[in-house]
């Protein structure tokens, strides 16, 4: 029966359309074609085999899913999520070390959703993307973890700082160092600005950087073997920015405010 009920969703996309929509709630068959924009013949030996399996039950022209039906579909949404947001960019993952996002996110990377990879051009190394840079600028809250350092970071930052947004600034000490001792102009108003806030990272395994706006989570990974090219994911939507923020707070977890004078004794 295991095998049987694995088989009929995993193997056909349509079935696990239909299962989907009938989450949502009970419809008739006319319905379901309109929604799948197919023909109701299409459609009709998928409901008979879900039927037989249990998966759904039928009253009338109205059809539910089951008590079963319902109990896997809940969970199949997870996999379903993570199956897809993997597979977009499955060269990316698999040449890049995971072990900076903690175990509880990573089984929950499906609600990053779609991810868009960016790569720079070979004219525009080093330069934060556009996208990214507008978004950062125009947000009222930006969450920031950083253990490499971006040179145009820190005019971005003091520039946002500038707006009234909240900004949170995560480092390793390394970066701070590099902020305090080459950029102190910038440096000194990010740390005297009433709407931000910088923190000094004492987690050992750290992600490369991780921005999280009012509208978009973006995140750089080390590959596998521990170098780091200039790729951004980039992704957007409700889950996936709650989904950045837990991981924000997790590195923020690891982490001490900076104290300028302390930390330079």
């Amino acid at each position: 029966m295991k095998h049987c009920l694995l088989n009929l969703i995993l193997f056909s996309g349509r079935r696990k359309d239909i299962l989907l929509l009938l989450k949502e709630k009970p419809r008739d068959v006319d319905e379901i074609k309109e929604l799948l924009n197919v023909n109701a013949s299409s459609i009709q030996l998928h409901m008979k085999k879900m039927k037989d399996s249990g998966l759904i039950t039928q009253k009338g022209k109205i059809y539910s899913l089951s008590e079963i039906g319902e109990i896997i579909v809940e969970n199949m949404q997870p996999l379903l999520s993570t199956t897809e947001t993997l597979g977009e960019n499955t060269e990316y993952w698999l040449s890049h070390d995971l072990s900076s996002i903690p175990e509880f996110l990573l089984e929950r990377i499906g609600e990053l959703g779609h991810c868009e990879l960016l790569e720079p051009d070979v004219g525009h190394l080093f330069e934060t993307p556009k996208i990214l840079r507008d978004s950062i600028l125009s947000s009222r809250e930006t969450l920031t973890f950083v253990s490499y350092f971006h040179p145009q970071a820190p005019s971005i930052y003091t520039e946002l700082a500038e707006t009234g947004a909240e900004i949170v600034l995560c480092m390793t000490e390394s970066v701070a160092q590099r902020l305090f001792l080459n950029n102190r102009i910038e440096a000194e108003k990010l740390s005297r600005a009433v709407n931000s806030r910088l923190f000094i990272s004492r987690r050992p395994t750290t992600i490369p950087s991780l921005i999280v706006t009012d509208k978009i989570i973006a995140f750089k990974l080390f590959e596998n073997n521990g170098k780091l090219r200039d790729q951004l994911i980039l992704s957007s939507g409700e889950r996936a920015l709650c989904w950045g923020k837990e991981l924000f707070r997790y590195y923020l977890e690891a982490a001490e405010p900076l104290n300028e004078k302390s930390f330079f004794q």
